[in-house]
């Protein structure tokens, strides 16, 4: 008996989404970056590649905006990271625009536009 995980296609699924995308939320300077760069098999003093939402790469300058729409891309990774500013609580504006950028996210058509998982 073959259950779901043997029909798939993993090349298949690489095609359609060749990234895995994913919202990080934790306080500020809670060690989120140090995270992503263990993740992403990198050292400390590799920089992430940040792009906005339409795909135009953002000065590291800019990156501290913590926009949550902006990529943040480690090179040699397939992964996405979208980086909430720091959840403190009482962040009612904060939570906003994350429920914004999940029901965004949610309608994007594509596989590899949509988001994956939230850490």
């Amino acid at each position: 008996m073959s259950g779901p995980a043997e029909d798939v296609d993993i090349d298949d699924v690489r095609a359609r989404c060749p990234v895995f995308r994913v919202l990080v939320i934790g306080r500020a300077n809670a060690g989120k970056t140090t995270i992503l760069q263990k993740v992403c098999n990198v050292d400390e003093d590799t920089q992430p590649v940040v792009f906005d939402e339409k795909g135009r790469k953002v000065s590291l300058a800019q990156r501290g905006r913590h926009d949550i729409s902006h990529q943040v891309m480690y090179p040699g990774s397939r992964f996405v990271f979208h980086d909430s500013r720091g959840i403190e609580s009482g962040a009612d504006d904060e939570i906003k625009t994350i429920r914004n950028f999940l029901r965004e996210r949610a309608s994007k058509v594509s596989l590899a536009e949509q988001l994956h998982a939230i850490w």
